[in-house]
């Protein structure tokens, strides 16, 4: 049997019109969808999870066929059996919630569906690349990621830092672009990962986090003492830190407003700790700007922060880190796992799959829109999910099953937009709000859960207890109750149970009940009296069930 993980699947509460009200009938047809939610085989189809190695679909436009066939070495490697491909409506919901950070549309899901064209796969894709909504979606991601949860403690900067990279990136910056850009600043928008980060002069916070943005590299342990695996040296650390010890943070004014700039003195050095395990002293002996991974002395036309930029962006490490930590968010674990952990390994070994993604990467002028596309297109994000519990966790391990992964918070509230309808008749700002307060829940999420390794792994992965507050509170009741949202059109439009529940289906899932479910609702809706009241219990069921609160 395919899994279904119980956890995603919660009790909505009461609400003003008496869930307490409903009858065992009711009850029934909440359970069955919920029970279903897990993209169960008896609701989507019978094909066997696992079987012969399948045919996977050409990716010659993006990268020949050298990727799938690494892709199919590592299955081979693995000894594992790949499952089947996904199907249509599964790919499109996955590729627009991992792209664009929502579920589609019934109108793009009905499209989809209906295109007969052999590379609509690729076509769609395209498509997604091109939208603003690609832009918002991954400067929120890569912002969260580059800021952290120091952003709590410099909202201002913080602000201006996404409002400034998801313009860069609807402007089509490159990854190499970007980076430049952010580590040689000296406005205080782009200048954001410098200054909220390097608050306060915290040197050392600032260097690690771009060792492991930038470079995949985990330094945090080089900067007590020297790491105990022997990857960095706690000198090796601080030679990547000296390329900020000119660097500081200046209030200035700007249009009569107070801003800041980023500046580099003329002079100032870095020194280490006088003695292991006392950071922040500095009173211990002089270190150069230097570290292993790159190769970038400063020239004499050139600042610190403009040769590290330039050794970071000429890093084996570089193209890696990207490719791995752009795998990971869209495939639920990297090639090398943890994505930021490339240092564990040899230069020399790591995956040939990592290895050939990061060329690719590099060759194709760090394009992130391409490197989603070449991902997208693989025949390892192409994966069903569904498999049998035995050997399931290997099979994902070497990418030959999709790993079912919960929605991040901005995921799940744009979604929940999307399926009850309430950005449409409350407009933008409506959901701007709920952004604020989402934002909120994951601050208090994260005070109540002080761990800075956990607290980093929440920014990129999302948050599954702040998403399930969100979405089992009042705003999932609104959206089904609204006289004016997504169930009301599909009531006032339909009249048959079965037209009804067809209509649900499409907007929350993104695809048609098959048709034993349908017959089986039917008869429950009918039983109900095709009443407004259950088909809001069977919303309410839909919005809560695993099918529509994870990416599968």
């Amino acid at each position: 049997m395919p899994r279904v993980h119980a956890a995603f699947v919660s009790r909505p509460p009461s609400t003003s019109r008496n869930r307490a009200r409903r009858s065992a009938s009711s009850l029934a047809a909440l359970f069955i969808v919920a029970a279903v939610g897990g993209c169960s085989t008896s609701d989507r189809g019978t094909d066997s999870p696992t079987g012969p190695s399948p045919t996977v679909p050409s990716n010659a436009a993006v990268d020949g066929e050298g990727l799938d066939a690494l892709i199919a070495a590592q299955w081979n490697a693995a000894g594992v059996q790949p499952t089947t491909e996904v199907d249509d409506a599964e790919f499109l919901r996955r590729v627009t919630l991992d792209l664009i950070g929502r579920i589609p549309t019934t109108e793009e899901a009905q499209r989809f569906a209906a295109d007969t064209s052999p590379d609509k796969r690729a076509a769609a894709v395209d498509d997604l690349l091109q939208r603003d909504a690609w832009a918002e979606h991954w400067s929120q991601i890569l912002g969260d990621l580059l800021l952290g949860d120091a952003a709590q403690q410099r909202p201002r900067f913080a602000n201006a830092f996404h409002t400034w990279l998801e313009g860069r990136l609807l402007d089509g910056a490159t990854w190499d672009e970007l980076t430049r850009e952010m580590l040689t600043a000296t406005e205080h928008a782009p200048g954001g990962f410098l200054l909220v980060n390097g608050r306060g002069n915290r040197v050392e916070a600032l260097t690690g986090q771009t060792a492991r943005v930038f470079l995949g590299l985990q330094l945090q342990c080089a900067q007590c003492h020297d790491d105990p695996d022997d990857r960095f040296t706690q000198a090796e650390f601080y030679g990547l830190a000296a390329y900020y010890a000119r660097t500081r943070g200046r209030s200035t004014t700007l249009d009569g407003v107070k801003a800041f700039r980023v500046i580099d003195k003329p002079r100032g050095e870095m020194r280490m700790p006088t003695e292991q395990d006392a950071p922040g002293d500095r009173s211990g002996p002089r270190v150069d700007p230097a570290f292993p991974a790159i190769d970038a002395m400063p020239g004499n036309d050139e600042t610190r922060r403009q040769a590290l930029a330039r050794g970071i962006i000429g890093s084996d490490f570089f193209a890696k880190a990207t490719v791995n930590r752009t795998w990971a968010q869209m495939m639920g674990r990297g090639i090398v796992d943890p994505w930021d952990d490339l240092g564990g390994l040899a230069d020399n070994d790591h995956p040939a799959l990592l290895e050939h993604l990061a060329a690719d990467f590099a060759a194709h002028g760090y394009d992130l829109h391409h490197l989603m596309k070449t991902i997208a297109l693989s025949s390892a994000y192409q994966r069903s999910s569904q498999g049998d519990d035995e050997g399931s966790a290997a099979r994902e391990r070497a990418f030959a099953q999709a790993a079912l992964r919960p929605m991040s918070g901005p995921q799940l509230l744009r979604s929940l937009l999307v399926a009850t309808g309430l950005e449409d008749v409350k407009g933008r700002k409506f959901r701007r709000q709920l952004e604020t307060r989402r934002r909120q829940l994951q601050k208090d999420f994260d005070l109540v859960f002080d761990d800075d390794e956990m607290s980093a792994a929440d920014v990129f992965t999302g948050n599954v207890p702040q998403a399930l507050l969100l979405l089992n509170g009042e705003l999932t009741n609104q959206g089904v109750a609204a006289s004016d949202g997504a169930l009301s059109q599909i009531l006032d439009t339909h009249e048959e149970p079965g037209a009804r529940i067809d209509a649900l289906f499409w907007r929350l899932y993104g695809r048609a009940p098959s048709p034993d479910r349908r017959t089986s609702l039917v008869a429950t809706m009918t039983d109900q009296g095709n009443t407004r009241g259950a088909y809001e219990d069977l919303m309410h069921a839909m919005l809560v069930s695993s099918e529509f609160l994870t990416l599968h």
